[in-house]
């Protein structure tokens, strides 16, 4: 996998748009994104929130997630 992304279960699911948005970049992406749900990021003021790699990224819409996720695949591979 090139791109991991880290969020929390609870905290997704609690914003659909953004589950949907994630659930959509792994069908888009299906061997070069992997998706990590944690039971907590302790993040909860941040929802939604995720790491892409190892940035975090808080109270971030979908659009920018999926903004994020394809400058990153863009990236050369080194």
């Amino acid at each position: 996998m090139r791109v991991q992304l880290t969020v929390c279960r609870f905290c997704t699911r609690s914003r659909p748009e953004f589950c949907r948005t994630v659930a959509e970049l792994a069908q888009t992406y299906p061997n070069e994104i992997a998706i990590e749900e944690l039971d907590c990021m302790a993040a909860c003021e941040d929802v939604p929130a995720v790491m892409i790699e190892e940035d975090y990224y808080a109270q971030l819409p979908p659009c920018e997630l999926i903004r994020l996720v394809e400058a990153k695949l863009a990236e050369p591979v080194a």
